[in-house]
């Protein structure tokens, strides 16, 4: 099912001795679905550019090419896909991939977390888009899949010094429930555990 987004703009506004005139740019669509095998070569490239585009400050070259490697590379990217307990979402605007979006029935980030619940792996957007509210309409429907799956919540982690990606999720809910390191390479850093409740 797809979701879509329109946004208008205005783009001039004018001052005449009777009225204000808005000129209004094209409507700009949004639009989500599914990524399928077929998606792992742009799904494979978008995850690959927007991790470097975030994190290239944080990483050696060295480990950041690893790890990227690892676990981006369009064959790890496949795997992803033919795993029945993984969903990849693509966002696109305008027919353009703009960002993209990972759950998991399985959640990897701690053993004491006891709930039913999927986790939010992955949420990117490409920098060009990130004022469209694509990250937004993303997880959004990240929601309805978990209200889908019948699960008691969704649950992710997040860098502790990402204030940004913080702020963004306790926007729609989320809290603090603990943490958990975050390995690349030989660098390990904390992430919070977060949790919304569905």
């Amino acid at each position: 099912m797809k979701n879509a987004l329109r946004k208008f703009v205005p783009v001039e506004s004018k001052f005449s001795s009777s009225s204000l005139t808005f000129y209004f740019a094209p409507a700009m669509t949004t639009t989500l679905r599914r990524a399928t095998l077929d998606d792992a070569a742009i799904l494979s490239h978008i995850s690959y550019v927007t991790f470097e585009q975030t994190w290239d400050f944080f990483y050696t070259p060295e480990i950041l090419k690893q790890y990227l490697k690892e676990n981006y590379s369009e064959e790890a990217i496949r795997r992803e896909l033919l795993d029945p307990d993984v969903m990849n979402f693509l966002a696109f605007v305008d027919g353009e991939l703009a960002g993209f979006m990972k759950l998991s029935r399985k959640q990897t980030l701690a053993d004491w977390i006891t709930d039913r619940c999927i986790e939010l792996c992955r949420i990117y957007v490409y920098k060009k888009f990130q004022d469209q509210k694509v990250g937004k309409l993303l997880m959004e429907k990240a929601v309805e899949v978990a209200k889908e799956e019948r699960v008691e919540s969704i649950v992710l982690g997040v860098w502790e010094n990402n204030h940004k990606a913080v702020k963004f999720y306790t926007g729609f809910g989320f809290e603090q429930i603990g943490t958990h390191p975050f390995i690349v390479g030989t660098q390990v850093d904390t992430d919070w555990v977060m949790r919304k409740r569905v």
